[in-house]
C-alpha cells in the first residue's frame, strides 16, 4: 500500500474529507501523547492535552501555510497547549537554577554513565530526567529522543534558536548535576 504524505492528507481534509485526519492522528498520536506527558507529568492530563491538540490542529488546519513541515507546525500546537495547561494547573514552585558544574565534574559523570550497561544507563537517565522540571524534560526529549533539530524546536517552542541552544545546554547540565547526585548517593549506599 502506498504511503501518503502529510501534505496529501491536509489537501484532502481541506477539500472536505474529514476522515483523512484519522491518518494524521494515527501517525502522530504516540509522539503527541509522549510530549504532553513529559510536560504535564500526569497521564490523564496528557491524554486530554493530546486530544485538545489534535482538535486545535484540525480546526486551524486552514491556517497551515507550509513554511515549516506539518510535524513542526503541529508540535508547536502540542507544546504550547501542554505548557498552557501546565501553567493554568498551577505555577511551578521552583525556577530553573543556573547549575554550575566544572568541566571535570561533567567529564567524570559522563564517564561513569558510559560504564553502565544499557539497562542501568536507561534507569539512571530516567531517574535524572524525573528530577528535571517539565520544560527541561520536554526540550531534552524533543532533541535527544525525538531527534528534532534545534531549528525546529525553536519553531515548536516559539523561542529563538540561540535561546533553544542555551536552554538545552542548561537542561543537559542540570541533568548531569542530578545524575552526579544520584550516582553519589548510589555509591554511598553501596559502601
Amino acid at each position: 500500500m502506498e504511503k501518503k504524505t502529510d501534505e496529501y492528507y491536509i489537501r484532502e481534509i481541506l477539500k472536505g474529507d474529514s476522515g483523512s485526519f484519522s491518518s494524521l492522528v494515527e501517525k502522530y498520536q504516540h509522539m503527541v501523547f509522549s510530549l504532553s506527558l513529559k510536560i504535564l507529568g500526569n497521564r490523564e492530563e496528557a491524554e486530554d492535552a493530546a486530544q485538545e491538540s489534535f482538535l486545535k490542529a484540525y480546526n486551524s488546519l486552514r491556517f497551515f501555510n507550509g513554511r515549516s513541515t506539518f510535524k513542526t507546525w503541529f508540535f508547536r500546537i502540542v507544546y504550547n497547549n501542554a505548557i498552557s495547561k501546565q501553567r493554568t494547573r498551577k505555577k511551578n514552585e521552583y525556577r530553573i537554577e543556573d547549575v554550575r558544574l566544572s568541566e571535570a565534574e561533567l567529564t567524570v559523570t559522563e564517564n561513569a554513565m558510559n560504564k553502565f550497561q544499557s539497562e542501568d544507563r536507561i534507569k539512571y537517565l530516567k531517574l535524572g530526567m524525573d528530577r528535571l522540571d517539565s520544560e527541561e524534560q520536554a526540550l531534552l526529549n524533543l532533541y535527544y529522543y525525538d531527534e528534532i533539530p534545534m531549528e525546529e524546536i525553536a519553531v515548536i517552542t516559539g523561542y529563538s534558536l540561540s535561546n533553544v541552544k542555551v536552554k538545552i545546554f542548561r537542561s543537559r547540565k542540570h541533568l548531569l548535576a542530578e545524575l552526579t547526585k544520584i550516582l553519589k548517593d548510589e555509591t554511598i549506599s553501596i559502601l
